[in-house]
């Protein structure tokens, strides 16, 4: 198997002035790794008197292809208090990681560290090299190396053939037969299938057991799907839900244990049922799984039930169904889809059945047009790397036909263009 050997990557070296003996260990560290071709950046070489410090640290972080953080008991105290130069690049830092959570180009170093944990709490739980022992240096150097050049010591074996022919290895993720707009080869839309409508019905009946039947509900699928843990699932929905009126898409509540998520045998699953919401006075529920697969379920009561009797506020779709989007997008880039990967989205709304079209906040004026039906149904395909270019038609594609139903009610581009790029940009509609 063949490995993929850096030349010469970009290093910036992160530390504490703890002592004259530390820099002069920082500096033998940095001046070993230039030996071995890395290109290592330090303050003690490239910062000059008169230079921006600030500066220096942001690009330092961001423009280098690993970032060395040596992780001593005063390091991690000034990284977790936010405090001098340190803390600055922890922002950085943290920015950086919560972007891609499954980065590997932050690597703490553990050095006259007795701290538990060792290293600063926005690393999470990465891994780390330990240079605590001098009389191990050199081996912890060479791992340290190694994994900077992409030359391990011991590279991972190719990947041989199932010798059980006709027979899927145990775990692996099933195979998609999906066309451009999420048919399989017998013709079914990937949103269709037993693990959506089991999630389907157990929704279904807890909304019903609050008195309740007007709901959003989402559906979301990879056309090629992933295979990922159970933690990955949750770490990658925390990553990618957005702060917005009602609870977001994708709500984890950790305060309270019934709410909590719950490890399936196929996923994550999170039912957040309140018979009466201690500010609105009104019951609200939400719903969501996510399978190992990318296959992503969600049910909410409607948010407009909690202001209103009977109505609909198309501005307050238009807003939920591109928060839906939005986190779509962010959903799969952190569950590892490549730009070019498809899914399908479904938005279902009902119990719509005898309720007026309105506006939320009444700043827009809208004619009482009543609905006569009860569900409004519609299903879009969306280019991963394209979903915010393509954000505002997609929201139109998907609520378009819900709007048809309240008297041919139509709207322009730019009302749709105003109010979900206005979103976007975290403004209130």
């Amino acid at each position: 198997m063949s490995v993929s050997i850096m030349s010469n990557p970009k290093v910036f070296i992160s530390y504490s002035h703890d002592s004259v003996e530390h820099k002069e260990w920082v500096l033998k560290l940095a001046s070993d790794l230039r030996a071995s071709g890395i290109d290592a950046s330090l303050d003690q070489w490239d910062l000059a008197p008169g230079q921006d410090v600030a500066a220096f640290m942001h690009s330092g972080v961001r423009e280098s292809d690993r970032v060395l953080l040596v992780c001593t008991d005063s390091y991690v105290r000034k990284a977790n208090a936010g405090v001098g130069g340190v803390g600055y690049e922890r922002l950085i830092v943290t920015a950086e990681v919560v972007e891609a959570i499954e980065t590997k180009k932050f690597v703490p170093i553990v050095r006259h560290n007795s701290l538990s944990p060792k290293i600063p709490t926005h690393l999470g739980s990465r891994l780390y090299i330990d240079f605590s022992d001098d009389s191990g240096y050199s081996a912890s150097i060479d791992h340290l190396r190694r994994e900077i050049l992409g030359a391990p010591a011991n590279p991972k074996p190719p990947l041989g053939s199932n010798p059980f022919s006709g027979v899927a290895p145990r775990g692996a993720a099933p195979s998609r037969n999906v066309d451009l707009s999420g048919l399989t080869d017998a013709g079914d839309s990937v949103l269709d299938g037993i693990w959506f409508d089991n999630h389907q019905t157990a929704s279904i009946r807890g909304l019903s057991d609050l008195g309740l039947q007007g709901s959003m509900e989402l559906r979301m699928a990879l056309h090629n799907s992933v295979r990922k843990s159970q933690i990955d699932l949750l770490t990658a929905v925390r990553a990618s839900t957005i702060p917005t009126f009602g609870w977001p898409i994708g709500i984890i509540l950790d305060s309270r244990d019934e709410f909590k998520p719950r490890p399936l045998k196929d996923g994550v699953r999170v039912e957040v049922s309140i018979a009466e919401d201690q500010m609105l006075g009104r019951p609200s529920y939400d719903y969501w799984a996510l399978a190992v697969s990318g296959d992503f379920f969600l049910l909410q009561s409607l948010f407009e039930d909690a202001r209103a009797e009977s109505v609909i506020f198309f501005n307050t779709r238009m807003v939920r169904v591109a928060e839906a989007l939005l986190f779509a997008g962010s959903l799969y880039q952190r569950l590892g889809a490549t730009p070019d990967s498809r899914y399908s989205v479904r938005v279902t709304h009902r119990g719509l059945s005898g309720r007026l079209l309105s506006s939320a906040g009444g700043r827009r004026y809208i004619p009482s047009t009543k609905c006569v039906e009860d569900v409004s149904e519609t299903e879009v395909s969306i280019q991963l790397g394209a979903h915010k270019q393509t954000l505002v038609l997609d929201v139109k594609q998907l609520l378009a036909p819900l709007f048809m139903l309240f008297e041919f009610a139509d709207f322009s581009d730019s009302v749709y263009e105003d109010i979900v790029r206005r979103f976007e940009q975290g403004e209130a509609t």
